[in-house]
């Protein structure tokens, strides 16, 4: 049961951040205005940690691995990098995001509903993967258990196969950055009512307009593909 679950969650993981929303709306009407910087500055700190651990992932391992896939799918077991000090270090990227806009919202009640919500959802998709890991892989992959720890990274010297490719992290990561950007700023304006709200506009439009461009470059769209690459989205959506 757990491992359905898990492949079910797998699947939809990234349109859980929804529910979260919903869950923290009601949480934090009653918990904006000021409050000491140290949870803004903790939270940023956390959220920017986070995200260079899924740039860091991304960007160098290959295609067929690790990624924002639909289904889970291994042409090979990745045991170098990241993944020698932790067996599932994008989820603990994740973590680092969530518990930073969390502590940015500055909420204890918020933070202990998403850290248990996170919890239950990535138990049963790290147990899906894990089968699925141990079927494709078996001794090799139950070698790579024994001495890498499941989710809490262990200190080690970290060897790495592969070179570390910007291009491609930016490709896999620019939208999670901008949506997590974006909520910080959201949360940091909320709190700042009585304020100037044009300096979070105009960065919440800086953000907007480095997104498109990030879009506008990976599918390439100055080279006559915004077209091809509109009408493929919209057949996505249909099906």
């Amino acid at each position: 049961m757990m491992e359905r679950a898990g492949r079910l969650l797998f699947r939809w993981r990234s349109f859980t951040p929804v529910l979260l929303v919903l869950v923290a709306v009601p949480l934090l009407w009653r918990s904006r205005g000021p409050a000491s910087p140290l949870w803004l500055a903790f939270g940023l700190v956390l959220c920017v940690a986070g995200q260079a651990l899924r740039a860091w992932v991304l960007g160098q391992v290959p295609d067929g691995t690790s990624g924002q896939n639909e289904k889970l799918i291994a042409s090979a077991l990745n045991t170098t990098g990241p993944y020698a000090l932790t067996r599932n270090p994008l989820y603990l990227g994740n973590l680092g995001i969530t518990l930073g806009l969390c502590l940015v919202a500055h909420d204890p009640w918020l933070l202990g509903v998403v850290m248990a919500l996170f919890a239950v959802q990535y138990r049963v998709i790290i147990a899906a993967e894990e089968q699925f890991l141990r079927q494709r892989f078996g001794a090799e992959y139950d070698a790579w258990c024994a001495h890498v720890p499941r989710f809490w990274p262990r200190f080690a010297r970290v060897d790495s196969t592969r070179a570390w490719d910007f291009r491609r992290a930016l490709r896999k990561e620019h939208n999670p950055a901008a949506a997590w950007i974006a909520v910080a700023l959201l949360l940091i304006a909320s709190d700042r009512l009585h304020a100037p709200l044009w300096p979070y506009g105009i960065s919440l439009a800086v953000v907007a307009a480095a997104w498109l461009a990030a879009k506008g470059w990976k599918h390439r769209w100055l080279h006559g593909n915004f077209i091809a690459d509109f009408r493929r989205r919209l057949r996505e959506t249909v099906r």
